[in-house]
């Protein structure tokens, strides 16, 4: 048993992650999973259920830090290095390779998070979410603890309407002479003319 497991007179719920634990590990090399995946899995699963017994025995003690969000800039260099390594993404990867005994444990685990100390520490703790999440997707449970709605969209500033030129008149800029302008000048040049010839 992982040493950060190894507590003195465990109460009832972490005796049940244990023993879902030792359940798990034990059958994980039979399902014909590769060694590789095998390997990083059994030791996950240590991972998480060492973390979560922890987060545990601190939110009974009142120091467990609550609320606390993570940007996904901000995952721990553990989560990438195992995301890196190759373990499965797919909902119920684990199921579809242990059939029947990936479901058992998936099912203890869904009852063991419906207990009332674990319930409201997931409640209220999202680091703990995050911790479980990965292992609830690969036994295909479903997620146990409500999910906050996000916060509604900021209302935009109304933008100034914008000023419509005059019908009928395009703005141009100085220096362009148009088509009326010009004509205009042709003819004061020829009414110049005439008054000269006259």
């Amino acid at each position: 048993m992982d040493q950060d497991l190894a507590q003195p007179d465990p109460d009832a719920i972490t005796e049940r992650l244990r023993w879902i634990l030792r359940g798990l590990r034990s059958v994980l090399g039979m399902w014909g999973l590769d060694n590789a995946v095998a390997g990083l899995a059994y030791r996950r699963c240590g991972e998480i259920f060492g973390r979560i017994e922890r987060m545990l025995a601190r939110f009974r003690a009142g120091t467990l830090r609550l609320g606390t969000q993570r940007s996904p800039r901000q995952t721990p260099y553990a989560h990438r290095a195992a995301r890196a390594a190759g373990l499965p993404r797919r909902f119920g990867w684990l199921v579809l390779a242990g059939k029947h005994q990936a479901a058992g444990y998936g099912s203890q685990l869904q009852h063991l998070l419906a207990e009332p100390d674990m319930a409201a520490m997931l409640e209220v703790a999202p680091q703990a979410r995050r911790v479980l999440r990965p292992l609830l997707r690969a036994l295909a449970v479903e997620l146990p603890w409500t999910v906050t709605s996000p916060p509604p969209p900021r209302p935009r500033k109304p933008r100034p309407p914008r000023q419509t030129p005059e019908p009928f008149r395009i703005p141009l800029p100085r220096g362009v002479i148009t088509w009326a302008r010009q004509e205009m000048a042709l003819e004061n040049a020829r009414q110049r003319l005439r008054a000269i010839a006259s």
